[in-house]
């Protein structure tokens, strides 16, 4: 696209919400960054099909859309869960397409690894379930609604079913910058927990932390795209200046 200095920023949702809870981003944040919500099987835009508990059937079904699309500079953000997602999508890109992701933003989450057995929840029942994951702090906002519970539920089960089956493969090592994202009050994400995400990048690794919780990036909404903008706009502006000008 000639002249166009604009970024595409695929946003990967938490477990069990749909990606519909990016859509406010778009407006919020102005054109040159082309807020792309990454839907997931099982809700929003997918109702009728079942969410995938399994990591690999769940990337086949959203890789090639992710792939088709990445027609200018792109970055991936994710949170909780979609912190997995954006991380395994960016590596792959890399690996199969030589795409390599302006930057990588992760929120809310560790590096990612398989869940010891006598912490795992997903396969309890669901009232046992919720609990385990309110006492963590890590029950989604819309999960607390009862009259929602039932189109909430079963992605969420599925969802943190994938994050406790989760095995890193070692080779999947970035090459872009990964800025790591906690809320001030969320005790279930430490400032070590978020260091762990050096092993997963050859580049620079930059924490941000902001006001609010572990769904801070429902209340700290501004703060968190003012963070994005400046490190996605002017270094995109900056490269097609230079290319314009080596045109001539």
């Amino acid at each position: 696209m000639t002249g166009d200095t604009s970024v595409r920023l695929f946003c990967l949702p938490f477990e069990g919400v749909s990606a519909g809870v990016y859509l406010p981003w778009a407006e919020a944040i102005g054109p040159l960054v082309v807020v792309t919500p990454v839907e997931l099987p099982g809700r929003g835009r997918h109702p009728r099909t079942r969410p995938c508990g399994s990591l690999e059937p769940l990337l086949a079904e959203i890789m090639p859309y992710v792939a088709r699309m990445c027609d200018r500079p792109f970055a991936f953000y994710g949170h909780g869960f979609g912190a997995l997602l954006a991380y395994e999508m960016a590596a792959r890109l890399e690996w199969e397409h030589d795409a390599v992701a302006e930057r990588l933003y992760v929120s809310g989450s560790g590096l990612p690894h398989r869940t010891a057995p006598e912490h795992a929840v997903s396969h309890l029942p669901d009232a046992a379930m919720i609990r385990r994951l309110r006492d963590r702090g890590r029950m989604p906002p819309v999960g607390r609604d009862p009259r929602r519970a039932d189109r909430v539920l079963p992605a969420l089960r599925a969802d943190v079913a994938v994050m406790e089956s989760y095995r890193r493969d070692p080779r999947h090592v970035v090459h872009c910058p990964v800025t790591v994202m906690r809320g001030l009050q969320d005790h279930s994400v430490t400032r070590a927990d978020l260091a762990g995400w050096r092993r997963c990048t050859r580049r620079a690794l930059r924490m941000e932390t902001f006001p609010g919780g572990h769904y801070f990036l429902l209340t700290a909404q501004r703060e968190l795209l003012d963070t994005c903008a400046r490190d996605l706009i002017r270094p995109a502006s900056a490269r097609r200046l230079r290319a314009a000008a080596a045109a001539y």
